[in-house]
């Protein structure tokens, strides 16, 4: 019996249990519980002491991550660019169209999403705050500011138009301590642009005990549903804008490889080859892109993005 790690409740129902099928750091099998009144699956056990085994130096996110990935730009990373190209302009109007908009990537590893939205607004400037001091590194080398550590444990005195969680909530074991931050930060018209997995979806009932990657076990703490990310943001001093559904193509991707359960070898690091990195990724990824816009408009999708702006900070539940 493990907790809830949003309102500490003692939870026994086992939603589903998984190992790393993705990138093969361990074969540990974890639970994932279920807090039906948080809306939210937790993992058990929390492997918080693990975190230089659990993120290999292939991971994707990361600086060294590149020399694993195909590095070459495709049609899927051009029309995922666009659309976060798309968002982030959405997210500056929410915001009010700052002239010279200052954005906090929180989580955002090298800075590669960040440094693309900035090069499109003339004049913003972006901030990324991540543990890997590598991937921080060349984060400044492409003009980001750079800072290595734990958001929580990040500070300063700008407050910001614009603040980045890109599927950031679901990796931190205290998701409502890292969004009081988040809402801490921001500016009077600021506004937090929020992307995180929903386990409500077709794709996780259909791989639900077949390793379901929008688990990205055991790097995924804590998943929400729809209903569990407002009422998580509202809690922490975030007032929703808008939830909307978003394709999670590489959710559909990887889930389907992971089936048969092998991993290939990295050549240049000798670890487990990341799924991602893996011929079949790409056109997977697209045509489950494809499939989740096409028909989010009649069903939940594994991915959500939520825009949320300051608001006041409710007493949050009795603890069990």
């Amino acid at each position: 019996m493990g907790s809830c790690h949003l309102c500490g409740r003692r939870l026994s129902d086992v939603w589903a249990t998984a190992t790393d099928v993705e990138y093969g750091t361990t074969s540990e099998r974890f639970d994932y519980l279920h807090c039906l009144p948080c809306d939210a699956l937790s993992i058990d056990p929390l492997p918080a002491d693990r975190l230089a085994e659990i993120y290999p130096l292939t991971y994707y996110s990361f600086a060294s991550g590149a020399d694993v990935l195909d590095a070459d730009r495709n049609l899927v990373t051009r029309v995922k660019a666009r659309l976060d190209r798309g968002a982030f302009a959405r997210a500056l109007g929410l915001a009010g169209s700052p002239r010279a908009p200052h954005v906090l990537d929180v989580g955002g590893g090298s800075g590669d999403i960040s440094a693309g939205l900035v090069a499109s607004s003339p004049g913003a400037q972006a901030t990324v705050v991540d543990l890997d001091p590598r991937s921080v590194e060349v984060a400044r080398s492409r003009g980001l500011g750079g800072w290595v550590g734990r958001f929580e444990d990040f500070e300063t005195d700008q407050r910001y138009d614009l603040v980045l969680m890109l599927n950031l909530i679901e990796h931190v074991a205290d998701p409502a301590a890292v969004l009081r931050k988040a809402a801490e930060l921001l500016g009077p018209s600021g506004i937090a642009w929020i992307q995180t997995p929903n386990f409500h979806s077709l794709d996780a009932r259909l791989f639900r005990h077949r390793n379901w990657t929008g688990l990205h076990c055991p790097r995924h703490w804590v998943v929400l549903g729809q209903r569990g990310l407002r009422q998580a943001l509202t809690e922490s001093g975030l007032a929703p804008i808008s939830l909307e559904r978003s394709q999670a193509g590489s959710f559909w991707a990887t889930s389907l490889m992971a089936l048969p359960h092998r991993h290939g070898r990295s050549s240049e690091t000798d670890l487990p080859k990341p799924l991602v990195a893996q011929p079949a990724f790409m056109p997977l990824a697209a045509a489950g892109a494809a499939f989740d816009i096409l028909t989010r408009r009649a069903r939940q999708t594994s991915q959500v993005v939520a825009y949320a702006r300051r608001g006041t900070i409710q007493a949050l539940p009795a603890r069990g």
